[in-house]
């Protein structure tokens, strides 16, 4: 009898042993295949302080003329226009109003950027071109400092291809400089670290400049602003596939935003459906086509992208959850992860609703990105004081949906906590902060003495500026208003500091509530305690009977 036991307790061990390893392997497949370290070189370069000496505005005169002798450590943008431009479109109750006449005028650009970190008018020119140019913006197209889209053309209209300041070869182009960023900053930051995390597919790219407008010979102080790719396909910008009009399948690059005439307003299954609804008007949260352009667009390449972007909508908003959970087959959740921790850390709310831009490459699942436009992000919105204590991104469309999840609460939290320690950690993004207002240091005075009428208007009378209301807190009436530089970066400091120490805390609360959990976290914790079950209890009554 002793023989035959010992003989078969090596068999059940044995077996014991094959099954725990099946076990294992099964865990395996079902572990999630997300990569939470994956960190982009990025596109940004460090920036040099200004080192400069001389009175900021010695060069400048009281009509904002540029006199002779005048230098900035910027790259220098001179525009010059054929005719005024138009003021193409207004917004009654924030619906889009255009006047039907063409928004483009034909003019020049020069750009001047030695490289050695103190240019003049008298620096040799690096970049030349023809362009058409004009206005942009929403509410900002009615703000004192205008903004502005370029493309960069041939004589006879053809798009030029070109690089600009080391960003890669382009035809459009923007230049931004919101009035509402006094700081110049909140744009410029956001892209950068957004870069870190995800490169040219999460941020485009951009570089300070200051703006020179010239007219007969004379040139006008216009400014700091930021040149920047816009958001488009191409190998230096979003890389997806070429559209070939004889191919149905294409890929594209659609924008959740305001319905406008400008490009094709997809029909969704979201929207159609009601599942997506506009906050205030039936014209606001469409799904509007960016590439492939309404020029080139085939009715049936249309139409496909309207039925595969309905496809993944039609599965997000299920109210079958064996449905629902399929989601993560459609859309690419890293890159709505990291979408979502670049906009809820700097507080950019406007985002998912507005200027909020997906894309699809063939074969792959849909991704969110790159991000934009951040100047009423990092409490700068101009009707509320923001709340640092809670969060606010999953309250969006898809969102609030997928933030409903466990599996994707689980990928946001632990995300989040790598890159608190690294892209989104406040030693990291304080000092590229500092880096930038040092780099600023002089251009910074020249803006706020050029738009010093708006800057440095505390009442809301103003139709150019923009203006922050005051907020009662405790039964006292406190102002938003600076007239102080430093003050300004302090209120983005404050907030980063503050916002990003509960965002981790409030991820954990969001995936606590969450009602599903389309992970196998359940299964891979049974299959644990099987296998952990399997060695010990046997291993007990061999014990036993031994």
């Amino acid at each position: 009898m002793s023989k035959k036991f010992q003989f078969n307790e090596r068999k059940v061990l044995v077996a014991l042993f094959l099954l725990v390893i099946v076990v294992m392997g099964m865990l395996s497949v079902f572990s999630s295949g997300e990569t939470l370290t994956e960190k982009s070189a990025g596109t940004y370069e460090t920036l040099i302080p200004d080192s400069s000496t001389d009175d900021p505005i010695g060069y400048i005169d009281s009509e904002y003329k540029v006199k002779e002798g005048f230098h900035t450590n910027l790259p220098i943008v001179v525009l010059s226009v054929d005719k005024e431009m138009p003021a193409y479109k207004k917004y009654r109750e924030g619906q889009e109003i255009l006047s039907g006449e063409d928004p483009y005028v034909s003019g020049n650009i020069r750009i001047i950027d030695g490289g050695a970190g103190d240019n003049t008018l008298a620096t040799p020119v690096s970049f030349n071109s023809n362009i058409r140019i004009k206005m942009k913006g929403h509410s900002s197209i009615g703000y004192d400092k205008k903004q502005y889209k370029i493309k960069t053309v041939f004589a006879n209209g053809e798009e030029n291809d070109l690089d600009i300041l080391g960003m890669g070869k382009g035809s459009e182009w923007v230049l931004n400089g919101s009035m509402a960023d006094k700081s110049m900053i909140r744009n410029y930051l956001a892209y950068r670290i957004a870069s870190e995390i995800g490169g040219n597919n999460m941020a485009p790219d951009s570089r300070f400049c200051e703006v020179l407008m010239e007219q007969n010979g004379s040139y006008t102080y216009q400014g700091v602003y930021l040149l920047m790719e816009t958001i488009s396909r191409g190998d230096d910008r979003l890389k997806i596939d070429k559209y070939n009009p004889k191919n149905v399948y294409s890929s594209y690059l659609v924008r959740r935003d305001r319905q406008t005439s400008l490009d094709p307003m997809l029909e969704t299954y979201g929207r159609l459906s009601g599942n997506v609804t506009s906050e205030v008007k039936p014209y606001d949260n469409w799904i509007g086509l960016k590439y492939p352009s309404q020029s080139k667009l085939t009715d049936e390449t249309k139409k496909y992208i309207e039925k595969d972007f309905s496809k993944m909508e039609r599965v997000i908003y299920s109210k079958d959850y064996s449905i629902f959970r399929t989601y993560d087959r459609y859309i690419d959740t890293m890159s709505f992860a990291d979408y979502f921790l670049i906009n809820e850390f700097f507080g950019n709310y406007d985002a998912g609703k507005h200027s909020t831009y997906m894309y699809k490459n063939s074969g792959e699942k849909l991704k969110i990105g790159p991000v934009w436009d951040y100047d009423q992000a990092m409490n700068n919105n101009p009707l509320v004081e923001m709340d640092l204590d809670d969060l606010a991104f999953q309250t969006r469309d898809i969102y609030a949906q997928i933030c409903n999840d466990k599996k994707f609460m689980k990928l946001l939290k632990n995300r989040f906590a790598y890159l608190r320690q690294n892209q989104l950690s406040e030693e990291h993004i304080f000092d590229v902060i500092d880096e930038t207002t040092a780099y600023l240091k002089s251009a910074q005075v020249r803006e706020w003495y050029r738009w010093a009428d708006d800057y440095l208007d505390p009442t809301s009378d103003n139709p150019g500026n923009y203006h922050l209301e005051s907020y009662t807190k405790d039964d006292v009436t406190l102002s938003r208003f600076t007239d102080d530089y430093l003050d300004e970066i302090y209120v983005i400091k404050s907030f980063i500091q503050k916002h990003g120490k509960m965002v981790q805390v409030d991820l954990g609360k969001l995936l606590d509530g969450a009602e599903y959990d389309t992970s196998v976290g359940g299964i891979r914790e049974l299959l644990l305690i099987a296998a952990l079950l399997l060695l010990i209890i046997p291993s007990y009554l061999i014990q036993r009977k031994g």
